[in-house]
């Protein structure tokens, strides 16, 4: 799995030698930025761009590491905000809260869903 950082950096950097499309796994198009000095310079510019947008991916078609933590970050905290509504209305069959407490704890755990 390929770093979108890494790849920015190496774009940024050397991305007018190809270095970047080689890094992504796009042999053909690094030698073409390689031989033609990122196409005159307008390869790079938008090599650069789509690498910072997220719209070039590595070419086995996986996505950067950096955006699988994000996405395993706000799967956890959903998770979490589930697990905490269930433990809420648990204690409000119970009657340990009442029902405006029950209300106000469910409002908050839903925002953050």
């Amino acid at each position: 799995m390929k770093n979108k950082t890494t790849a920015l950096i190496l774009s940024i950097l050397a991305g007018g030698i190809g270095v970047d499309r080689f890094y992504l796994g796009y042999t053909g198009m690094g030698v073409l930025k390689l031989l033609t000095g990122g196409c005159f310079g307008v390869l790079w510019i938008i090599d650069i761009v789509n690498i910072a947008t997220g719209k070039l991916l590595p070419a086995d078609g996986s996505s950067y590491e950096d955006d699988m933590v994000k996405k395993n970050t706000a799967n956890s905290e959903v998770q979490d905000s589930f697990a905490n509504l269930e433990k809420a209305a648990k204690l409000h069959e119970q009657g340990t809260l009442s029902d405006e407490e029950y209300s106000k704890i469910k409002a908050e755990l839903l925002e953050k869903m």
